[in-house]
């Protein structure tokens, strides 16, 4: 069994060249579009990092300028952080079922 195709004329073939032009170039306009927008994008995101990390840095400046540091030491791989902190006076919870002697007793009364 034998599949016959049709003749095209040099009409129906000069048709389908102008065709395939046309949907070649779509597809190429449509891809620089695309990479165009893919690449503002990616200059909006560095723009953003660069100006984050100059904000960071000049805010690390000022403080060192002022005095302020941050002290870190190395211990076996683990970054220790020294810093001052104090502590709030604890809540009781409705739950809690200390006695007024115990609660007494803690705060040494």
């Amino acid at each position: 069994m034998q599949v016959q195709t049709p003749q095209r004329g040099p009409i129906a073939r000069v048709a389908a060249v102008i065709g395939a032009i046309a949907v070649i170039a779509l597809a190429a306009t449509l891809g620089i579009v695309v990479l165009a927008v893919l690449l503002g994008l990616a200059v909006i995101g560095a723009v953003i990092i660069a100006v984050r990390t100059w904000w960071l840095r000049h805010q690390m400046r000022r403080a060192a300028a002022r005095g302020e540091t941050v002290r870190t030491r190395q211990h076996s791989g683990i970054t220790i952080i020294e810093g001052e902190y104090s502590r709030e006076p604890t809540r009781r919870s409705p739950g809690n079922e200390r006695t007024g002697e115990q609660t007494e007793e803690r705060e040494g009364r």
